[in-house]
């Protein structure tokens, strides 16, 4: 709707009484209107909505009847909280409804506040803000610092313990949640947020709670100095694995001005923007974290030995410098008519210096079945400018090994190339330089890598595996081969010449092991026995439940064997051979010999020349090739069982 100025005679406009782009009230007075200098009316609007002034409206102007003043809106909702316009204040929530049920579109989708993620506006007014801050940037000279809280400028732990105060003044003990909590801050985390300050316009993203993030704030930026309410903590992240969700809606116009520093890169999906910073560690865990709550035995936090020699911020205090000044040294260069100069390209320069001519070869880093690209180590690498090549060559500057040993560092010693630990390249990328290399020279006294530096995984356990010398392969090789050709030579020894002495040799190795065997089918005849009450036991249960479904089966005579059965005692392995023949399943060879054998299935003794014998597997009995063997063996205890028992008979009578 348009608001028209209806008055004759040479008027002009006075002083404006409402904002361009706000939302009015009904008879709310646009402006006034002056006749020879003096107020002789206004101008008011006919309806609520938001107002917007005609072009060249301003105070003085002349006007003329029939000039459109303004035009009237309806309310496009710009800012809402909570489901509340900022402009008109009217609900959108459907009644009875839960957030976010709106009875009414709103073109407010972006929250850009940190600590009011309720508060939204649209995209317009979003990149509107956007682009105010980012001109307020440059023209401070600043760029935004993104500053992750646990484990990369301080270290919290929820353990009882005793803190000494003049000892440890950095450390702070609170109450939260019902619980104490103790924080250290990193050394030297006081300077480096001060210098930071002065280049960077520093925020806080973290993953703990509101409560936790704005108490850590509390203790590093009391005078709210520093962060303001710059504070992002887990209840306004927009997810729980990744913070790079929130980027878009906190820089609208663009993350160009980004720069981050975290402990992990996984939770930025591996930004250019990010300064990977190592994992801080101050307060060692050395009690059971699984002990019951108000255990006496529980025992208090310790400290790390080497938390106090900690001095990484103060070199990523030089990264963050240097990238802050080669950032406005491009942007000092660049033409006004250019966009924005990204600061990614700044760090992805700076950060491929580091190791930029050095030719890298990888030996026993790399987990066996892993492909190298999808390596932390290989992405760091290639991200500080090296060049990775899978074989050692003249061209190659750096072996980087797990283990020494290998042929790869033996022909790397040969060309006269440097052999480091990984150690070197983490060295390399926590310190954003070269290291030196003599100091992570890998020699027959270096130990295997520990844990993960900056959260990577660099080497699988086999590689800390000791390998098999030349010479020890060799005696394998030989005793496989002395193994093989006897078993040639006994298959081979079919004359009849050679007859008596094998069966002689048989009689030594039979008698010498006849105790043995014995024993072994003695055992085996128990565990078939046990075996096969189980068995019966099952098929008396399969029998109780047939007739629980089916009542009419009339199976008396199998219940009442089955209980017989139950009852009767472990029969011996005497008893067992004559049941066996009474039931006909032993048919004896000659009158002197019966050669028996054992069915694996039912274990009961059967005759060796059954079909179905070679039907059946018994992992306890000798493999094929000994049959002859066993069989032998079996006729000499049966024979010595027989014998024992004729001499009781006869000392009986």
């Amino acid at each position: 709707m348009e608001v028209h100025f209806e008055e004759d005679g040479e008027c002009t406009a006075g002083h404006l009484k409402a904002i361009d782009g706000t939302f009015v009230l009904k008879d709310t007075v646009l402006l006034e209107f002056k006749v020879n200098g003096e107020v002789v009316g206004k101008v008011k609007t006919p309806c609520d909505g938001v107002v917007s002034f005609g072009k060249g409206l301003k105070p003085g102007v002349l006007l003329a009847k029939g000039q459109v003043i303004a035009v009237m809106a309806e309310c496009r909702h710009d800012i809402v909280i909570k489901d509340m316009c900022g402009d008109c204040g009217k609900d959108l929530r459907e009644k009875g409804g839960r957030a976010g049920q709106r009875k009414e579109q709103a073109t407010a989708n972006v929250s850009m506040i940190h600590h009011v993620p309720e508060l939204i506006v649209s995209d317009s007014l979003a990149k509107e803000i956007g682009s105010a801050d980012e001109t307020n940037l440059i023209t401070t000279r600043k760029l935004v610092l993104l500053v992750d809280l646990d484990q990369t400028i301080i270290h919290t732990s929820d353990k009882p313990m005793s803190v000494d105060a003049e000892k440890h003044k950095d450390i702070t003990k609170y109450n939260l949640h019902s619980r104490v909590y103790t924080t250290k801050l990193r050394p030297h985390t006081t300077e480096f947020l001060n210098k930071m300050s002065a280049m960077y316009e520093m925020h806080i993203v973290t993953y703990g709670q509101r409560q936790y993030a704005h108490r850590i704030a509390q203790i590093l930026d009391p005078d709210a100095r520093l962060f303001g309410q710059r504070i992002l903590s887990r209840d306004e992240l927009f997810s729980a694995q990744h913070k790079t969700r929130n980027l878009k809606a906190l820089f609208p116009c663009g993350d160009n001005l980004v720069v981050i520093i975290d402990d992990r890169a996984d939770v930025w999906q591996y930004s250019e923007a990010l300064i990977q910073i190592k994992p801080y560690r101050f307060f060692k865990e050395v009690g059971d974290i699984n002990a019951p709550k108000n255990s006496k035995e529980q025992m208090p936090v310790q400290i790390e030995d080497d938390a106090h020699e900690d001095r990484v911020l103060e070199e990523i205090e030089r990264v963050l410098t240097n990238i802050h000044d080669k950032y406005y040294e491009k942007h000092d260069l660049r033409d006004a008519e250019q966009p924005l100069l990204d600061v990614k390209e700044v760090i992805k320069d700076e950060r491929h210096k580091v190791l930029d001519g050095c030719v890298i070869v990888f030996s026993g880093i790399v987990p066996t079945g892993e492909k190298l690209e999808r390596t932390d180590i290989y992405r760091l690498c290639m991200q500080f400018g090296a060049t990775i090549v899978p074989e050692v060559t003249d061209e190659v500057t750096h072996v980087v090994g797990a283990r020494y040993g290998t042929q790869k560092i033996h022909q790397a010693h040969r060309l006269g190339k440097f052999v480091v630990t990984v150690q070197w390249v983490y060295a390399c990328v926590e310190k954003w330089m070269k290291a030196d290399e003599k100091q992570f020279e890998l020699t027959k006294e270096s130990t295997p890598p520990v844990g993960r530096p900056l959260g990577s995984k660099y080497v699988n356990d086999l590689s800390n595996m000791d390998t098999i010398g030349k010479a020890a392969l060799a005696d394998m090789n030989n005793e496989v081969d002395e193994a093989l050709s006897d078993e040639d030579e006994g298959e081979g020894d079919d004359d009849d010449s050679d007859e008596p002495e094998r069966q002689d040799e048989d009689e030594m190795k039979q008698e010498k092991g006849s105790e043995e065997k014995k024993e072994e089918i003695e055992r085996k005849i128990e565990k078939t026995d046990e075996k096969e009450k189980k068995e019966e036991m099952k098929e008396k249960d399969n029998r109780g439940q047939k007739r629980k479904y089916c009542p009419e089966m009339d199976d008396g005579e199998e219940e009442s064997d089955s209980e017989e059965e139950d009852d009767e005692a472990p029969m011996s392995y005497k008893a067992l051979l004559s049941r066996s023949r009474k039931e006909g399943r032993i048919v004896p060879e000659t009158d002197e010999d019966e050669v028996y054998d054992v069915d694996d299935e039912k274990g009961h003794v059967a005759p060796t020349n059954m079909e179905d014998d070679d039907n059946e597997e018994d992992e306890d009995l000798p493999d094929s090739d000994d049959d002859d063997e066993f069989e032998d063996m079996a006729a000499l205890i049966e024979r010595q069982i027989s014998d024992a028992a004729d001499e009781k008979d006869n000392e009986m009578d």
